[in-house]
């Protein structure tokens, strides 16, 4: 090999080297935000549960002293609508909440699935230990924002990750968007929001002790297909008539508690 072949190879080996490097920059650096000490927090592209609570930062993305709760769906979301029901229960103690019935996406799984939109809640003193926060990024029909501005097709990822932004705080958005984009799921082999086509729902509840997510549904919502909204209002603290909803109660108090830690002294009515 003559001198100037040498050079040539040492220099396509150095580009490559460069390559290889550049290109595994951004990935560790993303895999050092999700990491804690325990090793709790799935690590970049681990399977991520569904159904059920995951401990998805250590970080406290609320103001001191506070657990915050957010529900982030859609109006027509099977999920969305039937967290809302044990929310409901919860939240009621530290605010008042208004809402109308609703039903699920008929064509879309778990359909006709009774629950409830909120429209507004208004905590009873500022300084309350728990305080919550919902978004609906899409209406019932998946084509439009709840307030009816259509939604051209293939941008319902981009038009709800827009109202995430404006939603959330930065931090708490990107770790959000980390999990819609990035992570892949169980009995999944994709990220969630490119599986689905648009950002799915979670609820995300953030304290001293960390932050934590879950997605589908927390409980058994088959009892909810094409059930009455008034009859389960009406019956919803009676806990032999809807003892699944209590069941949701019981998984979402658990996570608030937790992520409280023992800061904070939360108690439920």
């Amino acid at each position: 090999m003559d001198m100037k072949e040498g050079l040539k190879s040492k220099m396509a080996i150095t580009a490559m080297l460069v390559f290889i490097i550049a290109a595994a920059i951004p990935i560790y650096l993303r895999a050092q935000v999700n990491q804690v000490q325990n090793n709790a927090v799935p690590p970049l592209y681990a399977t991520v549960p569904v159904g059920k609570f995951f401990y998805a930062s250590s970080e406290d993305f609320a103001p001191p002293h506070q657990v915050d709760v957010y529900l982030i769906g859609w109006e027509g979301c099977h999920v969305a609508l039937s967290d809302a029901w044990p929310l409901y229960i919860i939240m009621s103690a530290y605010g008042s909440l208004s809402y109308v019935y609703a039903s699920s996406n008929p064509y879309r799984p778990f359909p006709n699935t009774t629950g409830l939109i909120f429209l507004n809640y208004t905590p009873y003193e500022a300084d309350e230990p728990v305080h919550f926060y919902f978004i609906y990024m899409y209406n019932k029909w998946l084509n439009a924002t709840p307030n009816g501005t259509p939604i051209p097709k293939g941008e319902l990822i981009t038009v709800g990750a827009e109202e995430l932004k404006h939603f959330l705080p930065t931090p708490l958005y990107q770790l959000v968007m980390h999990y819609q984009l990035d992570a892949i799921f169980q009995n999944t082999t994709e990220p969630l929001a490119i599986l689905k086509g648009h950002i799915v729902t979670v609820l995300v509840i953030t304290g001293p002790n960390g932050t934590y997510m879950a997605y589908g549904p927390l409980y058994n919502i088959l009892p909810l297909k094409n059930a009455n909204g008034t009859y389960i209002m009406q019956n919803l603290y009676n806990k032999k008539v809807v003892p699944y909803i209590w069941q949701g109660v019981q998984v979402i108090e658990n996570v608030i508690e937790e992520a409280a830690g023992s800061q904070l002294n939360i108690t439920f009515t």
